[in-house]
């Protein structure tokens, strides 16, 4: 599938360390994963709980000890699947992989898509897991040197995806109609991102893609099991959480008109429907369990 500039355009890490490191609780605004993608590559790991991905047209649930590989490009989201759930994610960029070490036509079929890296692993290769968790606490610990690690950790994870060939060979001649509309439907994802502080309608989201109102709302629907709207909405109000726990100087109301609510009773309302709280006990109940 193409990969075209509509995507999470975000720095990762810094130049010559190219990493991003969450560690997400239930506590965190980003519990949930809102559908996205960008041109970094992603690893999950899951620490406690159970969470559901999907990446494209797959969904995987994985649970605590489970790992979960994103390939740049794909169109992912995530939802935890039970209370109180913990999981880290590291995000890189290829170019954290330009060293004159091996073949590196080798590496270049991952990065080229000739080679896909498998999604989930579950407890079947230990040396894998060995790989990851090493990554991953190196990342958490931040000890002096640890750059070294995770990129030590990370050659070694794609040499046993070599060795055990945990991987799929890409025909990039056949593209499903399902892809295609995967890519019309990142188009909607990058205005949601962009302007959901303005007044988005279907056909705003369904002309973006491409797509008459109708057959988009069925397609983004079984994509992501929301309807554009419902979708719309939730993201808001991921945002919201967002700015509610970083943005201390605004009040709720000014949080609201800044998310795309124009209503703030609706705002509440809605924030209830996906938090099952309101964002002020949202807010004082984050800064009570984070000690801010």
């Amino acid at each position: 599938m193409k990969r075209d500039s509509y995507n999470e355009q975000r720095e990762r890490g810094n130049f010559s360390f190219p990493v991003e490191y969450h560690y997400v609780t239930n506590h965190h605004p980003r519990y949930n994963m809102p559908y996205h993608w960008h041109i970094q590559y992603e690893i999950i790991r899951v620490l406690e709980g159970k969470i559901v991905i999907s990446i494209d047209e797959n969904e995987y649930t994985a649970s605590a000890g489970d790992i979960i590989f994103i390939t740049d490009g794909c169109v992912h989201g995530g939802k935890a699947f039970l209370e109180n759930t913990i999981y880290e994610c590291m995000v890189f960029d290829k170019k954290l992989f330009e060293t004159n070490i091996g073949d590196q036509n080798i590496l270049q079929n991952f990065f080229d898509h000739h080679l896909i890296v498998n999604n989930y692993f579950d407890n079947k290769y230990p040396d894998i897991h060995q790989a990851i968790w090493t990554i991953f606490d190196a990342l958490k610990n931040k000890l002096f040197g640890y750059e070294y690690i995770v990129l030590g950790g990370l050659f070694n994870f794609l040499g046993l995806i070599l060795k055990y060939k945990l991987y799929t060979k890409s025909f990039t001649n056949f593209i499903s109609s399902n892809q295609k509309n995967i890519h019309k439907l990142k188009k909607a994802f990058h205005l949601i991102a962009t302007s959901y502080n303005q007044p988005l309608t279907l056909e705003d989201l369904a002309n973006t893609s491409g797509l008459s109102p109708k057959y988009f709302c069925r397609f983004f629907q079984s994509m992501t099991n929301k309807t554009p709207i419902a979708y719309l909405n939730y993201y808001r109000i991921e945002c919201a959480c967002t700015k509610l726990v970083n943005e201390r100087d605004l009040s709720i109301t000014d949080i609201a008109y800044s998310c795309g609510f124009n209503d703030l009773s609706y705002f509440i309302k809605t924030f209830r429907k996906y938090k099952n709280t309101t964002p002020n006990k949202y807010m004082k109940s984050y800064f009570e369990m984070t000690k801010k």
